[in-house]
């Protein structure tokens, strides 16, 4: 079973990995400029079974999805569906008039959404895999993650 601080370094690759998929100045953003009172915590680990078993965890975390409009935001779902579905992740996708949703599984258990708000602002979250909870932490994942440059690693 994988560390903590091991699959937070897994989950920031594949949030960076789909930022590619985006347009150039993409990026994840804890704190979106136009919502200065809707903030996303810096993550949490929480029990793999709501409690019943303090041994296991799993770390979740969320962001705004800064560089996507109202008037662009289902081409970022696009997007980040497409990529998804491009490295053989499991995708499902909710479509309402009023709100839109993507959903994918990695093959070793990470679990991401992207989800338009009513406003048309996205949200990004990421979930890894159970990790044994006495395991360490690792650095806490940045509050911002920009689209790498094109050609960088």
């Amino acid at each position: 079973m994988p560390t903590q601080a091991e699959v937070r370094v897994r989950l920031l690759g594949h949030f960076t990995e789909t930022l590619r998929a985006l347009p150039s100045g993409s990026a994840l953003v804890l704190r979106h400029p136009d919502l200065p009172k809707a903030v996303f915590h810096n993550g949490v680990a929480l029990s793999d079974d709501y409690g019943r078993d303090e041994t296991r965890r799993f770390f979740d975390i969320a962001y705004w999805v800064l560089g996507a409009a109202a008037e662009t935001s289902e081409e970022y779902l696009d997007l980040t569906m497409r990529s998804w579905r491009d490295r053989g992740w499991a995708t499902e996708f909710e479509a309402d008039p009023s709100l839109s949703a993507g959903y994918a599984r990695t093959a070793d258990g990470y679990g991401f959404a992207i989800r338009r708000s009513l406003n048309g602002y996205l949200s990004m979250a990421g979930t890894t895999p159970v990790f044994p909870a006495d395991s360490p932490e690792g650095d806490p994942l940045p509050g911002r993650i920009d689209r790498p440059a094109v050609g960088s690693a």
